[in-house]
């Protein structure tokens, strides 16, 4: 895993290997609590049978590149229930993805970073998000989210492994460091690099839910967001075996983790774990903590024997935090998606307890054909016949 917070690499990178892929990720929580949302821009979708088909009958093929694969997934819940889903792979020429801005349009969705001035200093930005998604059964989301805040230390990952002097009474922002030369390898090199962009971020909702044009839910909401930035260069099967991500937002720093246990080199069975955990501070610019995987327990079987821990527990010095997943927002034969409670304790503190987003991934279930009839009834190849369950509101959103 490359690990990188540089938001002057948020635009699209070249991908020339099969099966490489590239995406967008921004989620948020409303104040209350109620609402989240999850957006995913993708160019090279892990998920599309197609490609997957294609870099196995073909890898010299054309159809075997990601850009042939561009797709966007819309998830939006209302306390932990699907009220809006959809997962649309899009034809090519239908989809831009510039290399020069953080700036991509897949169908009629997209989104732009604007950089903009704050209090006379430059160094905070925003994600203006526009969704226009209609589905064969009828469901409809449009509207416009916004993700504001200030952008990371380029330098935020450079001094891991280094001494922690930053304690949670330290929250104050820092002076901003000058720009450097991003350190990861090569972008086309094998392997996953992860752009932890927004770590936080304030979010405007205003969207529409409809169902065959007439209005469901009119949603407005603020809360706080994040957005992160991934690319690989290989199958993600090839990279890990499986994979926990989660973020939670407290008071004092935004907790981001990731469980990940890593295919062993020259084709070796034996997993390499790489776990990793930090509490980073509001304003975007200073590692608070580096934490330490203390816990992961209580294993919890979904209906297709997918089987993660439902609880985590890190730990640096006097800060402990546990997560746990409570609810289940998404469960399938390769992913789980989960609105998790966390609760952080620190001495010099009252716990605190915050809501955030977790999600789980075994890549190499993708691959197997077995369960390609169930992707299907999700996946719509926007150039053709949409799957006969698609096409029923009810029967779709028994999918979901």
């Amino acid at each position: 895993m490359q690990l990188i917070s540089d938001i002057r690499r948020d635009a699209r990178h070249p991908k020339s290997r099969p099966g490489s892929y590239e995406w967008w990720y921004f989620d948020g929580i409303s104040e209350d609590g109620d609402y989240q949302v999850v957006i995913i821009f993708y160019e090279g979708c892990p998920f599309s049978t197609r490609y997957i088909r294609s870099v196995d009958k073909d890898p010299e093929g054309v159809d075997a590149q990601a850009d042939r694969h561009p797709a966007i997934s819309i998830s939006l819940y209302h306390k932990g229930e699907p009220i809006f889903y959809s997962l649309s792979e899009y034809p090519p020429e239908k989809c831009t993805f510039d290399e020069e801005t953080a700036s991509v349009t897949v169908g009629e969705n997209s989104f732009r970073f604007t950089e903009r001035e704050t209090h006379g200093s430059d160094g905070f930005g925003s994600y203006d998000l526009r969704i226009n998604e209609r589905l064969p059964s009828g469901d409809e989301l449009k509207g416009m989210l916004t993700f504001s805040g200030m952008d990371p230390n380029e330098r935020l990952f450079a001094g891991l492994g280094k001494a922690q002097a930053a304690t949670l009474a330290q929250t104050a922002p820092s002076a901003s460091s000058a720009p450097s030369a991003a350190t990861a390898s090569g972008d086309d090199e094998p392997g996953h690099l992860w752009n932890l962009v927004m770590p936080r971020a304030s979010m405007q909702c205003r969207i529409n839910l409809l169902q065959n044009g007439l209005m469901k839910r009119e949603l407005k909401f603020e809360g706080e967001g994040y957005h992160d930035h991934n690319l690989g260069s290989e199958p993600m099967k090839e990279s890990f075996r499986d994979w926990y991500w989660g973020r939670v937002h407290f008071p004092h720093g935004t907790l981001v983790y990731y469980i990940m246990n890593k295919n062993g080199k020259d084709g070796s069975k034996k997993w390499v774990q790489d776990y990793r955990a930090w509490l980073i501070s509001p304003d975007n610019r200073r590692l608070l903590y580096t934490l330490e995987l203390t816990g992961f327990k209580k294993r919890s079987t979904n209906g297709f024997l997918l089987r993660p821990a439902r609880r985590l527990r890190f730990k640096e010095k006097e800060l402990e935090i546990e997560v746990r997943h409570k609810v289940v927002a998404d469960s399938g034969p390769f992913y789980c998606r989960y609105i998790s409670e966390a609760k952080l304790t620190h001495p010099a503190l009252e716990p605190q307890v915050a809501t955030g987003i977790a999600e789980y991934i075994r890549p190499d279930r993708i691959h197997r054909r077995l369960y390609w009839p169930l992707v299907h009834m999700r996946l719509r190849y926007v150039d053709q016949k949409p799957h006969w369950v698609q096409k029923s509101p009810r029967l779709f959103r028994w999918t979901w």
